[in-house]
């Protein structure tokens, strides 16, 4: 016979979201240049509400509607800027009940700079070839006239900022990046170094709770 006095509800708009850390081995991460082993997961299913006399209790439902995993950085810097840009970058992991496709390979931003800096050198080495020819064109004139002059003083002008501009900004942005990959590393250490030192204080505080219990124990600390 059912209960009279329990009624359950359900509507699109009912949801219940879910934050876990989670464990696993070198996973990847969108927006983050190192690979996890600990992380935190945040799930979002409908929900269904089923109503007591006594109290109100809430179900999760069906497959998730959204997943999504997050590095501990990216989630700290999530709950601590609030209202603030357009967001932190995450890695969904499944979309509308549908698992997603797994997180293609990333160029990290090491790599990335450094092909850029290979890139931009091989443009350099082929101009100063062809800035040298039409150089050396130019002085074998017997006479220069104001369109020669100009053309020459503009190859040098060219040389000369990329060599005191340009390239020392590539290695500037090489070695910013070097840092911010340090500063992630290390954050993610210290996450982890807490998180198990949070683990081992509440392991300890149950034994110590089981023990003050437990009569036999009680005696032996009192003695």
């Amino acid at each position: 016979m059912p209960n009279m006095e329990t009624e359950t509800n359900k509507h699109a708009s009912f949801g219940q979201v879910s934050f876990n850390r989670t464990n696993g081995n070198d996973t990847d991460f969108y927006g983050s240049e190192l690979p996890q082993d600990h992380y935190i997961t945040m799930t979002i299913r409908n929900s269904e509400i089923n109503r007591e006399l006594t109290q109100d209790r809430y179900y999760a439902i069906g497959a998730p509607l959204i997943s999504i995993r997050m590095s501990s950085n990216q989630f700290a810097e999530m709950i601590t800027s609030l209202n603030c840009g357009s967001g932190v970058p995450c890695t969904i992991e499944r979309l509308v009940g549908n698992k997603v496709e797994g997180l293609p390979k990333q160029e990290s931003r090491k790599e990335f700079v450094h092909r850029k800096f290979e890139e931009r050198m091989k443009t350099f080495s082929n101009t100063i070839s062809e800035s040298q020819a039409s150089a050396i064109e130019i002085l074998n004139k017997q006479k220069l006239n104001k369109q020669d002059v100009i053309d020459l003083k503009k190859q040098i002008e060219w040389l000369s900022l990329e060599v005191k501009e340009n390239i020392p900004f590539f290695a500037k942005c090489f070695q910013e990046t070097m840092d911010e990959v340090v500063y992630e590393a290390k954050s993610e250490i210290e996450n982890a170094i807490q998180h198990k030192i949070s683990i081992i204080g509440l392991n300890v505080l149950h034994e110590q709770n089981k023990l003050l219990n437990d009569p036999t124990g009680l005696n032996v600390l009192t003695k």
